[in-house]
């Protein structure tokens, strides 16, 4: 345990610096705070602030905080009482000779679920008897459960005041949510100009001859309003600007730095910042002024896919909502955009996939493995798309399936477009399924959305609780990992130029049980150092039964096709055209019979969304395909 009351000062660059106190919640057992630290609540024992980790806070299931050490919490997810009033109080402090003391700390406060108002701030300086509002936490953090830094001054009522307090309010509207988390409190004076660079926001990947934005993330820890600030991004040659800003004590600023970012040709470049003037002087604390940031660029640009990984379950009543959401976005973006339902607790379950997931709160979702336990709807869905979808990547993802029966080959690629030293991809598959169904009772699916009482949820308010097996069927299953959670190492070199095409074949055998007809195989390009998706393809598995387009002379045009598409190929007998989407879904099926000679079979496609399609020919024993671009 770390709780030091302290009165010692520091001088650094002629500004004075005391600590007041420190506390990092450390040390401590069965929930006890730290000696001088209090609590209070509407619902005294069971709903005051305790101490305990992330695997506590999670305890209830709905409140997967980002772990990391202990900390302070009032846990409305496991107490499920009245926190309209919980409390956190400090121990009395001395402030006597200080002046414009602050606050610091880190917290959580996602208000999910239940309406949750967000949390404030409060200062005595009467030992508890009377207190005042000194801030209200006014960002729209609702579903983010990352650690997050707030500064706030306690106000000029607390200079010289010799019995300070500080405490924080949580106040859960008297309904279930999920709760307030506080680490790493420090009552000081600050130094008067003191800027942090919290980090440097440079895009990892652009085109060569790209100007690309630097900007400094700053945030101010001193007494003083910052005015100019001088900034440093230096790649082996210094770029020193001097930028005016507007930055008070507790707020926080994106600094665009005025020279871009550019390079003619295909290079790795690690670009260190330094904030190097505050005010047009010395920073008081200049061991928290420097960042950097790693910066490639690109050949040529490749498109990129969007993968998000859902955590479901047939036992989880909300989680028709992202049955929901995956089917809008397959629908409405079928080119770049890759849904997997990774299932838990169900007889879908692979195991593997749901503990490398690591989703606790359901539904829940990663969105290309760099943003982690998500909430799921289907308007977040599409920001998360909309967010990513235009990023720079490294490299195109690619890849052939072959095979024929319940044996199936992908060789998988990855073509890269800018040299990378020290680099760990690897490439991965997960096999996934639609259509899948189930007779026993463990695939029946738990529906909250029934009745209607929680608003309209693409029909389920229609349907029973729980939605019987017979009534369900289950798309975007994730089956199989191939090559593992994290990817089959040694697939991509360590040493990548621009040009360098790493290959890797997986082999994969169909269960009887499963359809290959509805099985897609999505390949992906992982960072290992991150465990982040780099880029993805999503391939039909029934194309490893697809014949030799040449054996009937097949061809399909204009291929792009915007209004009709004709589909050509010499005949003898009964025969159906399909098109299908990537994800595998019916858009279009015809029958013809008694055909004989040269066939020029007219489709119109003006109703399908721009995307790739399957054109299928199929006869007796037999199928033959090509993929059509629609614009």
């Amino acid at each position: 345990m770390k709780n030091l009351l302290l009165c010692g000062s520091l001088l650094l660059a002629g500004s004075a610096f005391s600590q007041v106190l420190t506390e990092d919640f450390e040390g401590l057992s069965g929930g006890a705070l730290p000696a001088g630290w209090t609590t209070a609540s509407t619902t005294p024992g069971s709903g005051d602030f305790v101490t305990g980790n992330a695997a506590a806070a999670n305890a209830g299931g709905y409140w997967p905080v980002a772990p990391g050490s202990n900390f302070a919490m009032a846990n409305d997810d496991v107490c499920n009482c009245d926190m309209s009033n919980v409390t956190l109080v400090t121990p009395s402090m001395d402030f006597t000779g200080l002046s414009g003391v602050v606050v610091t700390y880190d917290f959580v406060d996602d208000m999910s679920y239940g309406p949750s108002l967000p949390h404030e701030v409060e200062v005595s300086t009467d030992g508890g008897a009377t207190w005042t509002n000194i801030y209200t936490h006014n960002t729209n953090n609702q579903g983010n459960l990352d650690w997050a830094n707030q500064l706030v001054p306690l106000g000029a009522a607390t200079d010289g005041a010799s019995n300070v307090q500080v405490r924080w309010v949580y106040n859960d509207n008297g309904t279930w949510a999920t709760g307030l988390a506080i680490d790493n409190v420090v009552v000081k004076e600050p130094f008067q100009n003191d800027a942090e660079l919290t980090a440097v926001s440079l895009d990892r990947f652009a085109l060569v001859n790209a100007n690309s934005v630097l900007s400094a993330e700053v945030s101010n820890v001193g007494g003083n309003a910052i005015t100019s600030l001088e900034i440093d991004w230096n790649d082996g040659t210094s770029h020193v600007q001097t930028v005016s800003v507007n930055i008070a004590p507790g707020a926080s600023a994106s600094v665009p730095h005025p020279d871009n970012v550019t390079y003619a040709t295909a290079i790795e470049q690690n670009i260190n910042v330094t904030i190097s003037a505050v005010n047009g002087g010395v920073d008081g604390d200049p061991s928290n002024n420097a960042g950097s940031a790693m910066y490639n660029t690109l050949s040529q640009q490749t498109d990129k896919a969007v993968v998000i990984e859902e955590g479901t379950g047939t036992w989880c009543g909300w989680c028709p909502r992202g049955a929901v959401a995956m089917d809008y976005m397959v629908s409405t973006y079928p080119v770049d955009f890759i849904g997997i339902a990774v299932h838990n607790g169900d007889p879908m379950t692979v195991t593997e996939y749901d503990n490398g997931a690591g989703i606790s709160g359901f539904p829940g979702c990663n969105v290309d493995r760099a943003l982690l336990g998500e909430s799921v709807s289907q308007s977040l869905f599409e920001a998360f798309y909309n967010d990513r979808v235009d990023m720079g990547v490294p490299a195109n993802v690619d890849g052939t399936v072959s095979g024929s029966g319940s044996n199936v080959t992908i060789d998988a690629s990855a073509s890269f477009y800018t040299p990378m030293s020290g680099a760990d991809y690897r490439l991965a598959v997960v096999i996934s399924e639609n259509g899948v169904t189930g007779t026993s009772s463990g695939y029946n699916q738990a529906n909250y959305y029934s009745g209607g009482g929680s608003g309209p949820m693409g029909g389920y308010e229609n349907l029973t609780d729980p939605v019987p097996a017979a009534d369900m069927v289950y798309d975007h299953v994730g089956r199989a990992l191939l090559g593992g959670y994290n990817g089959q190492a040694g697939s991509v070199p360590a040493t990548i130029t621009d040009g360098t095409v790493a290959n890797y074949q997986f082999s994969y055998t169909v269960p009887s049980s499963s359809n290959k007809a509805n099985m897609h195989a999505v390949v992906l390009l992982l960072d290992n150092n991150t465990g982040e998706i780099v880029n993805a393809k999503e391939l039909p598995l029934s194309l490893a039964d697809v014949a030799d387009v040449e054996a009937i002379s097949m061809e399909v045009y204009p291929n792009p096709a915007t209004d009709n598409v004709t589909v050509s190929f010499e005949a003898a007998g009964d025969y159906t055209i399909t098109i299908t989407d990537m994800a595998g879904r019916v858009v279009s099926t015809n029958a013809y019979s008694n055909l004989s000679g040269a066939q020029n079979i007219a489709i119109p496609v003006a109703d399908l969304m721009s995307g790739n399609y399957i054109v299928s020919v199929a006869t007796e024993g037999a199928s033959y395909n090509e993929v059509l671009v629609i614009k």
